[in-house]
């Protein structure tokens, strides 16, 4: 197969290139700033319309995984005509040119398209963002639903894992625990964390297959962002005691975040191959992927 991964040379995209490379797909990786050297690379910036546009209609990919997104969310904030340019006008030529060349279209959302009043969100259940971030995503959503033939929108949380070129939740919390710095984690807000190869298999899945519609691919587990980080302490021999309990209401962000937005997985537990993973089994897995 003929894979068209945006955002390469980060965390999931950089997973899934990896991933499909040892299936032996063909695997065209597009980056914007850090190189990478899995399958064929390219380097753009994916708001150039037209030449991702040509670009797509010269490789004719059988599958485009679009994983690329400005995802600081406080960031989409104070530069909404940016955010709306990468998020949704982006996911937007994407889901055209995916239709010009026959190609099945993975989109990766977010959990944060739900307010998070309710939690463990299924499939049917209405979005509603409270902050910017969270509406582009959603745009997005539409977009590829208006202009795809071919689609499948994925939405995860919380994406941890190693590699890529930025620090993640569970990255951050080694790099401050090992030098012996206390941390603050919320006790009152609620996600599904979700490991970047266990996501990055299901994804290689979903466009091998070509399964359609939406799906919740996240990790299994509903969990506080301090029982994760107490439970990513223990399982990688770091000092607990160091990670302090605190509330969102103690947070100077500038855009909202929903307080649960815990995703259903299971129409993936049921639909796929490769299961959504519990987090005692992906810390396990991640820890054995770091070799230790």
């Amino acid at each position: 197969m003929r894979i068209l991964i945006t955002g390469a040379s980060g965390l999931l995209g950089q997973a899934i290139a990896k991933l499909a490379l040892e299936r032996e797909h063909e695997v065209f990786s597009i980056y914007k700033e850090h190189p990478t050297n899995i399958g064929k690379a390219y380097k753009m910036n994916l708001t150039d319309s037209q030449g991702l546009s040509e670009l797509i209609h010269e490789l004719k990919p059988e599958a485009i995984v679009h994983t690329a997104a400005y995802t600081d969310v406080d960031g989409c904030e104070l530069n909404k005509e940016l955010a709306l340019k990468v998020n949704a006008q982006t996911t937007k030529q994407l889901a055209v040119a995916s239709n010009d060349v026959d190609a099945h279209m993975v989109y990766v959302s977010t959990d944060y398209v739900f307010d998070g009043e309710k939690g463990f969100y299924n499939e049917e259940d209405t979005p509603n963002p409270i902050n910017y971030y969270g509406c582009t995503k959603l745009k997005g959503e539409e977009f590829v639903e208006k202009y795809a033939k071919s689609w499948c929108i994925v939405r995860a949380s919380v994406i941890y894992g190693w590699g890529g070129s930025k620090l993640n939740f569970a990255t951050w919390l080694i790099e401050n625990l090992k030098q012996r710095k206390e941390v603050k984690a919320l006790i009152d807000q609620y996600v599904s964390p979700t490991l970047n190869t266990n996501l990055a298999q299901m994804l290689l899945e979903i466009a091998e297959r070509e399964f359609s519609g939406i799906l919740h691919t996240a990790g299994a587990s509903k969990i506080s962002r301090y029982e994760f980080a107490l439970k990513f302490a223990e399982v990688s021999g770091l000092d607990a005691n160091l990670i302090k309990p605190s509330n969102m209401n103690e947070m100077k962000w500038r855009a909202r975040r929903p307080k649960d937005s815990s995703l259903n997985v299971g129409k993936a537990l049921a639909s796929l191959k490769t299961k959504p993973l519990k987090i005692d089994e992906a810390l396990e897995v991640m820890k054995r992927e770091s070799g230790a």
